[in-house]
């Protein structure tokens, strides 16, 4: 049985009635376990929009989260709203993915918990990095809703981003509608997307991708040899306006997905920052939390890189970014003890060309094969590169140096004399 909370509705309704501002309807989604997530996308949407009433449905989220949320907001003549839903029915729909949850499923009631006539439905693996009012006067008089085309199938669309014209929705009692639709189909279509792709075929209108920009395509991409998305995902990074943390999250352990600090950095950000309204778009994770100044690397496919905790703990202003084709051995994960160190593991073009890019210098400590071409990569960047002779894989090619395996305290000196002339 459903159960939307009544006379919160009432009051809700009675508030809009009397309010003379136009405000934007934003809904999300969640449970007690993604607090923290939709605080971050909430964080990331005031730091450049203002005017927002912000519904969230859930089942389990504590009120003085609310109040404390309600407090923030009217700084930038922002509000939030508590929506309860329960439902014993929804808990029992099969879902596709294990990190999934029931309240997936409550993007159903959008129509039914808000009061404008348009709403923008964002996933909590969200952040929205520019203004928002472009999206909002999109014409969708004559659609159910906009949304961006899927990543694997562009005959539907991603039910992340939602810009829902609530007032079909409410003709047609589309809640009720998708009910009975995930009775019947759920164990075989792909969760509250594939019903929403089922009823909606054919009445949804087109939104410019960087209205929905799928983080984890790279991933995707590597597994299945379509080297033409990192082309295309290049330029919508730079042009994105909401970016979806669709596939591995930016939360979860290892580095494997584009733009994952930029969820960190609205994580980091105190809400004194945005609602003071700071200069706070141009600046980047890095400047909250101080990073090492220089850069390495290592792309090996052994858990063997000679000396390499001697190194990391000698040379602190370094981050040292380790990368493999493979997972790593608990020899390496052990090494993120140390907070300059960064693994990669089964890495991408993506991820690969990220760490090149601000290389200063590359260490070729690993022992087994060479991998990823390395050596001829680093030489064409023309950054020196640092071996043992146990370990060597560039011989006297480009500016290389070499070491006996027991002078480590060489190679730190000669390192760190690289270093002081580069600053």
């Amino acid at each position: 049985m459903l159960l939307i909370s009544y006379l919160l509705y009432k009051r809700i309704i009675e508030k809009k009635e009397g309010e003379n501002s136009v405000q934007r309807a934003i809904v999300l989604a969640g449970d007690n376990g993604y607090m923290e997530k939709l605080e971050v996308t909430i964080k990331s949407i005031v730091a450049t929009n203002s005017q927002i009433i912000f519904y969230v449905i859930n089942d389990n989220l504590p009120q003085e989260w609310f109040w404390l949320m309600g407090r923030r907001l009217e700084s930038v003549q922002s509000q939030i709203r508590n929506i309860k839903i329960s439902s014993d029915q929804i808990k029992g729909y099969s879902l596709p993915m294990d990190h999934l949850s029931y309240a997936t499923f409550y993007r159903y009631f959008i129509a039914d918990v808000v009061t404008e006539d348009r709403a923008l439905y964002l996933d909590s693996d969200i952040v929205v990095t520019g203004d928002l009012t472009p999206l909002f006067e999109e014409d969708i008089e004559n659609h159910a809703l906009a949304a961006v085309t899927d990543g694997l199938d562009a005959s539907k669309f991603n039910a992340g981003v939602l810009l829902v014209n609530t007032v079909l929705w409410r003709e047609e009692k589309a809640s009720h509608q998708l009910l009975e639709l995930t009775n019947r189909y759920h164990q075989e279509e792909f969760g509250d997307q594939g019903i929403l792709n089922r009823y909606f075929k054919g009445r949804w209108k087109k939104l410019p991708e960087v209205y929905n920009v799928m983080v984890g395509m790279d991933t995707f991409a590597h597994t299945f040899n379509v080297p033409e998305w990192y082309d295309k995902a290049d330029q919508l990074e730079k042009d994105a306006v909401i970016i979806h943390y669709a596939g591995e999250k930016p939360w979860y352990q290892w580095n494997l997905n584009r733009c994952r600090d930029i969820w960190w950095f609205y994580y980091g950000l105190e809400w004194s920052e945005i609602l003071l309204r700071k200069d706070i778009t141009k600046r980047h994770f890095k400047d909250l939390v101080g990073r090492p100044k220089f850069q390495t690397a290592v792309f090996t496919n052994s858990a063997a890189m000679e000396h390499i905790e001697t190194l990391v703990e000698a040379l602190p202003n370094v981050q040292f970014n380790i990368l493999a084709y493979t997972n790593f051995a608990p020899s390496v994960i052990a090494l993120e003890a140390y907070s300059n160190v960064s693994l990669y593991p089964r890495f991408t073009r993506y991820n690969a060309q990220a760490v090149l890019d601000k290389l200063d210098f590359y260490l070729d400590i690993n022992y087994h094969e060479e991998i990823y071409d390395i050596i001829q990569k680093v030489t064409a960047l023309k950054k020196p590169i640092f071996s043992f002779d146990v370990t060597n894989h560039c011989g006297i090619e480009g500016d290389s140096h070499c070491f006996h395996v027991e002078d480590i305290d060489d190679m730190i000196g000669v390192i760190q004399e690289y270093l002081a002339q580069l600053s």
